[in-house]
């Protein structure tokens, strides 16, 4: 996790750097999003989330709200031609992130048939803002009684999550005997010594505002805070801690596809192979993007990590779930990541803004013959993970059948 050190060290908590972090009405909550309340339906929790992202969203211009909106708030895709629905799936974003995120991987369960769900966690797809009073129990509730009302509408349960939607999907799982199998996109499964000192950061912010935020940035990403509060951090690491706990007490064998990246910055890819190599769930697959062939547990499938032809030399946390041909994140899409560089080289971070970048990869993975790399938001490989998991849902259809 040196990448996530590098990134933590760079940012300056005195003197007079501190005074460069402007705090806009986007670091004030927006009043919109507070504790979780209770829905009749998934038709009305639809509803009041695009309400309250259409009041917070600041700095918007007109032809750029309806789009800014529909991708901030949960979404619901029914398969066509079904009644009474046989399997439904609750997708969860990652931390900062938003339930756009889902839309490229939610259009593909769809097609073979689920009733998807994708939903949008307390505090996120509104402003940063709301990420400084937020605890990791509301994104818990919420959860939770998304999936009592996706239950009602199907006779199997299915949860995806990325990065702290794992997470958050993992503890579910444990309390939730329903669930029928979990697909995980670089599960959060091991808590970091950095995001422990977050949490005296967090409550000093108390009295020095500066001192809520992990980092304060632009936010030109329409569909991800670029800007953290430590709050928000903190309490990923509290929710891990809690995972650790009730896991210790309960074991669930439970069918697991797993998606993680051998370079990922943000995550810790050693401790997701760890975590898998001691799981007993059947069926039980994971794709490891790597960069060379390092040893790897029983059921897991090696995935090239570096495509030469088109300039990518590794895979980033953020490049699982997207497909080269989101309009956004994808090979030309509309947004580049370069926050990495933000603080730590502004010369850098221009060049890779404009779209001057040596390659593509993860970020801090610049080298001699990258010295700028912009951090990739999209799957080169995104079809073939697809087909894998189609050959996984196979798998778990011919074991219900006793094939």
């Amino acid at each position: 996790m040196s990448q996530f050190w590098k990134f933590f060290s760079s940012l300056s908590f005195t003197g007079q750097a501190a005074g460069s972090f402007e705090l806009g009405e986007r670091h004030q909550p927006s009043g919109q999003a507070g504790h979780f309340r209770k829905f009749d339906s998934l038709a009305a929790y639809l509803e009041d989330a695009r309400r309250r992202v259409a009041a917070a969203r600041c700095g918007l211009e007109d032809r750029q709200r309806a789009w800014v909106t529909e991708g901030n708030s949960p979404f619901m895709l029914r398969p066509e031609g079904q009644g009474r629905i046989r399997r439904g799936i609750l997708m969860v974003h990652g931390l900062s992130d938003s339930p756009f995120m889902m839309r490229d991987v939610a259009g593909f369960f769809q097609q073979q048939g689920f009733l998807v769900l994708a939903m949008q966690l307390p505090g996120h797809g509104t402003r940063p803002g709301d990420l400084l009073d937020i605890r990791w129990q509301d994104w818990v509730d919420a959860h939770q009684q998304l999936l009592g009302l996706l239950e009602a509408e199907v006779d199997e349960l299915y949860l995806l999550g990325f990065s702290i939607g794992a997470t958050l999907n993992l503890y579910q799982s444990v309390r939730n005997r329903n669930i029928r199998a979990l697909f995980l996109f670089a599960p959060a499964v091991r808590v970091l010594a950095a995001a422990q000192l977050t949490c005296p950061l967090a409550w000093l912010g108390r009295w020095w505002r500066r001192m809520s935020w992990f980092d304060v940035q632009p936010d030109t990403d329409d569909f991800k805070y670029e800007s953290l509060t430590n709050r928000a951090i903190c309490e990923v690491h509290r929710m891990i801690r809690a995972l650790h706990r009730v896991s210790t007490l309960v074991q669930r064998r439970i069918p697991l596809f797993v998606v993680a990246s051998e370079n990922d910055a943000t995550v810790d890819a050693g401790a997701i192979l760890d975590w898998f190599s001691r799981q007993q769930g059947s069926p039980r697959r994971m794709l490891y993007y790597s960069t060379g062939q390092p040893p790897v547990p029983a059921g897991v499938q090696l995935m090239p990590a570096q495509f030469p032809e088109q300039n990518i030399r590794s895979f980033a946390h953020t490049a699982l779930l997207q497909s080269p041909r989101n309009p956004h994140y994808g090979a030309d899409g509309s947004y580049r990541f370069c926050t990495h560089y933000y603080r730590l080289d502004r010369h850098k971070y221009e060049r890779c803004k404009r779209g001057e970048e040596d390659c593509l990869g993860e970020m801090f993975d610049d080298a001699g013959d990258c010295p700028v790399v912009r951090r990739l938001t999209y799957n080169p490989a995104f079809d073939e993970m697809l087909a894998e998991m189609e050959k996984f849902l196979h798998e778990l259809d011919q074991g219900e059948r006793g094939d």
